[in-house]
């Protein structure tokens, strides 16, 4: 994701989960997928938001044996 003077943002997703307001934890991932399928998001910058930034912050060690860490 860039802002308007081209500077690449390494946002990172997250979400209240647990909150009373989220019902099914299933579909909030899939409701951030709307950003892509209007449009508003590549899919590059997608992945990066919900995967590869964290992962750079972090790094491999803090998701070991995680779905998000490598394999």
């Amino acid at each position: 994701m860039t802002d308007y003077a081209g500077t690449r943002l390494r946002a990172m997703f997250a979400s209240d989960l647990g909150h009373w307001d989220v019902p099914d934890a299933c579909a909030v991932l899939p409701e951030a997928w709307g950003l892509v399928e209007r449009g508003h998001v590549a899919v590059d910058d997608f992945k990066a938001f919900t995967h590869d930034n964290a992962l750079a912050l972090w790094g491999d060690e803090m998701f070991a044996n995680t779905v998000i860490g490598t394999r």
